[in-house]
């Protein structure tokens, strides 16, 4: 990797809110989205179900990592930072299976 090019990963998720019980569930009528980490991504990646915050401050559950060229990060929105909170699992393997 040259010295400006950054790691690229492209990660599919949807948008979560949290319930009364303060648990991140699949917003209702939610559908898969991809978002890649950009040069300024704040925090890591670390597991299935982990919440990001977009650059419009939705906050996505992350069902699905994949890698991305470095030449094709623009085909893609950029997800702004990384959460240390995690979704209803039980409720993204949906989703999950969906996407396979």
């Amino acid at each position: 990797m040259t010295k400006n090019k950054y790691e690229t990963n492209l990660f599919n998720g949807v948008v979560v809110e949290q319930n009364a019980s303060g648990e991140y569930v699949p917003k209702k009528g939610s559908t898969v989205h991809s978002w890649r980490t950009g040069k300024h991504t704040k925090g890591h990646y670390k597991h299935f179900g982990q919440v990001f915050l977009t650059e419009n401050n939705q906050s996505v559950a992350v069902i699905s990592k994949e890698n991305l060229a470095f030449n094709e990060r623009h085909n893609y929105a950029p997800l702004q930072r990384w959460t240390d909170a995690v979704a209803a699992i039980k409720e993204l393997n949906v989703y999950k299976k969906d996407e396979l």
